[in-house]
């Protein structure tokens, strides 16, 4: 099984995971073993290490063009090749930073992994339920569905600001926008 990390969720709300297992009980102790990973990464060194070395450690294993076709949705299957790739790199870049930020301050969070995982879709589908407790705030529920395809992570949570976007000033609009919130030309 790859590694799984689940600090830039706390941020978004949504996540998905694709890693290969073998059963709900795999997919359980995966999350639940990378989740005490990153917080070990984020408790190490100063801030600016730890935040890097957590961006490292989760990054590869982000399947960010399918997050970005979600985040599109429709009108990513018009797109051309171009397009989709440009999409992809803007929104990568995008969601790189704006959440490595935030991730220090989940460093003493403590996270209690549920040991019974909803199986759906046949068995392809498992989402893993946790409960992310940081002093003083509020209990944070996160569900890590995970998929059987493969070691990326998936998120959906820019599909309406895009959608907007893509129907005001089309795909190459969209492209035009992260780029300027990129800080790019």
């Amino acid at each position: 099984m790859k590694k799984t990390s689940f600090i830039s969720a706390l941020s978004i709300g949504v996540l998905s995971i694709s890693m290969a297992f073998a059963s709900p009980a795999d997919a359980v102790n995966q999350v639940r073993e990378n989740s005490v990973q990153v917080l070990k990464i984020l408790n190490s060194g100063d801030a600016n290490t730890a935040r890097q070395k957590a961006e490292a450690y989760a990054i590869p294993y982000f399947d960010f063009q399918r997050m970005t076709a979600l985040a599109v949705g429709n009108p990513w299957r018009t797109a051309t090749d171009a397009q989709k790739q440009a999409l992809t790199k803007e929104f990568q870049t995008l969601l790189i930073r704006t959440y490595s930020g935030t991730m220090l301050k989940f460093k003493n969070a403590k996270v209690n992994i549920k040991d019974n995982p909803v199986v759906n879709k046949g068995g392809k589908e498992i989402v893993v339920r946790a409960e992310i407790n940081v002093s003083g705030q509020k209990p944070v529920n996160m569900d890590f569905t995970t998929y059987q395809s493969g070691s990326k992570y998936l998120v959906t949570v820019y599909r309406n600001q895009f959608g907007e976007t893509i129907k005001a000033k089309g795909i190459d609009g969209l492209i035009a926008d992260l780029k300027a919130k990129n800080g790019g030309k």
